[in-house]
């Protein structure tokens, strides 16, 4: 653009390019645009896709609890799950045998649906064993805690 082209910031004809067009936009300037678009749309996807939330009636975002796989075959499953402060997961139930590998170690409570509850001391770097859950038995995990909880999960099939 050059400066001879404008007539003003206020009621001018315009701009003109290095050739002399009015108001045209030229390869570089739109390239520039289609890059800027596309690294603003990939920040933001790339954004959202990290941060999983949910709305409260308030609607105001929330993290949620993150079940990341890790490895699946004939004999085993594994995921890391990413358990932020003040969340909880659904009722489930765990079949299986399972160890768990403290990443990020802190305080985390299964609440059985009437109630009765049961708080685990994850310590980082530490691995734990863990028996089926009886038949017909189900729990939600909640962190009441300020702090994220990382686990490995590693479930026999």
């Amino acid at each position: 653009m050059t400066h001879e082209g404008r007539k003003g910031r206020r009621g001018g004809k315009g701009w003109k390019d290095r050739k002399g067009r009015k108001g045209r936009m030229g390869r570089m300037g739109k390239l520039l645009l289609l890059v800027t678009g596309l690294v603003l749309l990939y920040g933001a996807s790339g954004f959202l896709t990290a941060q999983a939330v949910s709305r409260t009636s308030t609607d105001q975002a929330r993290p949620e609890m993150q079940r990341v796989p890790q490895f699946d075959n004939d004999r085993a499953t594994s995921w890391k799950s990413i358990i932020p402060p003040h969340t909880e997961s659904t009722f489930h139930r765990h079949d299986r045998y399972r160890s768990v590998i403290a990443i990020v170690g802190g305080d985390l409570k299964t609440v059985a649906p009437d109630g009765k509850t049961t708080v685990t001391h994850y310590e980082s770097g530490k691995s734990y064993w863990f028996a089926p859950m009886a038949a017909g038995e189900t729990h939600k995990d909640v962190n009441d805690t300020d702090k994220t909880i990382e686990l490995i999960v590693v479930e026999l099939k």
